[in-house]
């Protein structure tokens, strides 16, 4: 019997082209272990795995990690005395991750923490087990919300009014990166709204990142999207070039803690601002 669950490990094949899917369809990271069926899921376009614990030096330990989020009930349909106990449970995901090299965070004994990084994503994943062969697999592919809330012209012109700047979180980037997602086009014609409705107003767009990562990465990075930004107003929106300028401060000026998923999340943005 053990031979049987510790050589399956190898058919838990991992396919990162599928990263969203409706409920209970197969699992896009992990084929099922023998004997056991989907018995409910949960999918939710954003949302937290938070593991919390006592690492091997005594120190307690937070984890908390955001993105799309799905997570799958297995039930035993087998004889309840040959059961799979926890740990063959969580050996064969640990050894399916370690595969394609990820690793573990942290295993107790009715849950281990697993992450992994392919293709640009970074997956965390949470195995939960109560020692009856039942266990859930909560998995988040780790990305920023989407924004559907969107500013509009008027609501930059308050902003502005109020406070002099307004911060816009439906600029999007993929990680690491400074091209324009399509997706941002609203926020863009709001912007660009604004400011042909005021003439006279000129602004500096300046790009914010989180703490990861190095200062010197991140202000390059946070310079070049304020400058996408710019070139995008200007060519795409007829913005004169006189009336706008590009800068980045990196995470010098952070609006949240960089602790949690969700205060880098705060940090990350494009902030315009009167000259």
């Amino acid at each position: 019997m053990a031979k049987i669950f510790f050589s399956i490990f190898l058919g838990l094949l991992i396919s990162f082209n599928v990263f969203s899917q409706t409920p209970c369809n197969p699992h896009p990271l992990f084929n099922m272990l023998p004997q056991h069926s989907i018995s409910g899921c949960e999918e939710k376009e954003y949302d937290k795995i938070k593991i919390d614990f006592t690492d091997k030096d005594g120190t307690w330990v937070q984890y908390e990690k955001a993105g799309y989020f799905l997570k799958t009930y297995y039930s035993f349909d087998g004889d309840w005395e040959k059961r799979p106990s926890n740990a063959m449970i969580f050996q064969n995901y640990i050894q399916a991750v370690a595969s394609k090299g990820g690793t573990v965070i942290n295993e107790s004994k009715s849950t281990v923490f697993l992450t992994l990084k392919s293709g640009g994503a970074t997956w965390w994943i949470a195995i939960n087990s109560d020692q009856s062969g039942t266990f859930s697999v909560s998995t988040v592919i780790e990305e920023t919300m989407n924004q559907y809330i969107v500013l509009s012209a008027e609501d930059i012109a308050r902003e502005i009014k109020a406070n002099g700047k307004a911060a816009f979180y439906g600029i999007y980037f993929d990680t690491d990166k400074a091209e324009i997602k399509p997706e941002s086009k609203e926020t863009l014609e709001n912007i660009a709204k604004y400011l042909t409705q005021n003439p006279k107003v000129n602004v500096y767009f300046v790009g914010h990142t989180d703490n990861t990562g190095t200062h010197e990465h991140n202000q390059k990075l946070s310079e070049e999207r304020a400058r996408s930004v710019v070139k995008e107003l200007t060519s795409n929106y007829n913005i004169p070039t006189s009336r706008i300028s590009a800068y980045g401060v990196a995470s010098l000026s952070p609006v949240a803690s960089n602790t949690s998923e969700e205060g880098k999340s705060k940090n990350r943005r494009v902030e315009m601002v009167l000259k």
